[in-house]
């Protein structure tokens, strides 16, 4: 019989966005069940496309 131990991973998934967190211009930044950065990067507005998706414009 053979034992194998699986350690969990973390896997860092980009949006669009940088590490300061705030979102680059085209990237998303909220929505249904987005978890990442909401703040869009200077000069971009965090708009509305749907309920699941809002983008910085």
């Amino acid at each position: 019989m053979t034992t194998v131990t699986v350690k969990p991973t973390t896997t860092a998934v980009s949006s669009g966005g940088s590490s300061s967190g705030t979102v680059a211009k085209y990237g998303q930044c909220g929505g249904n069940g987005y978890s990442g950065p909401t703040q869009c990067a200077s000069g971009s507005t965090c708009k509305l496309n749907n309920e699941y998706y809002s983008q910085c414009l």
